[in-house]
């Protein structure tokens, strides 16, 4: 089968799949007894909402064309396909942060984990960032023309951040080393993250009060094969 033939068989596939009782049914293996492991059933119930889900994109994209001329009634029912794929990429995320623990689940059809955004800062007073950096005799570097970076000075403190973390993680990798050897690549990333959730939170806490802490979070991330 050529890539077409099977790419036309699987939107056939999603075509005659029942949203709703496929989002039902989730919900019921969710209510099931804590702590069970994922069965293969559930990964094929996964399966279809990511094959609905592309299904439903397409959809969207059709209905937009047609919006253009019959703007005002396409617009309730793009609005319900794209509730329809937030309700499925929220029973998709529930299913890989807690029924697989937060592992990378791999399909015949997507690759699904759980993207990580690191911890991060956001100008949220930026008349305020202005007069901070006016102080310092630093606003000019970081002045768009005519508007304040607020995007560079961000940037400055999660590179500090960034900094910090990176050379403790070293020293902490320099000690494990000489008891254990040298450390794979994974490890080595993994005592880094060790670092940085312990240290997140007590650097910025010490943020100006133009600045606002983002923690850590993960989102939902699925890559179409």
């Amino acid at each position: 089968m050529d890539n077409q033939a099977f790419y036309e068989a699987l939107e056939e596939e999603a075509k005659d799949i029942n949203i709703e009782d496929l989002m039902n049914e989730m919900l019921n293996s969710f209510n099931q007894e804590k702590g069970q492991a994922p069965t293969p059933t559930d990964e094929l119930k996964v399966r279809k909402m990511v094959l609905a889900r592309k299904y439903i994109e397409k959809e969207i994209n059709r209905l937009m064309m047609l919006r253009d001329a019959v703007k005002a009634d396409w617009d309730q029912k793009i609005a319900k396909k794209k509730e329809e794929i937030e309700g499925l990429n929220g029973l998709i995320e529930h299913f890989i942060k807690v029924t697989n623990k937060g592992k990378k689940l791999s399909l015949d059809v997507a690759t699904i984990s759980l993207k990580r955004t690191g911890p991060r800062t956001v100008v949220q007073d930026e008349e305020k960032a202005r007069d901070f950096l006016k102080e310092h005799n630093q606003l000019e570097k970081y002045l768009k023309k005519p508007e304040l970076n607020t995007t560079l000075l961000q940037n400055a403190y999660r590179n500090d951040f960034k900094e910090m973390v990176s050379k403790e993680a070293e020293r902490r990798i320099i000690i494990e080393e000489k008891s254990k050897g040298p450390l794979s690549q994974k490890r080595k990333k993994e005592i880094e993250l060790e670092v940085e959730s312990e240290w997140a939170d007590s650097f910025f806490s010490k943020l100006p009060d133009f600045m606002k802490y983002m923690p850590e979070k993960k989102t939902l991330s699925i890559t179409m094969k």
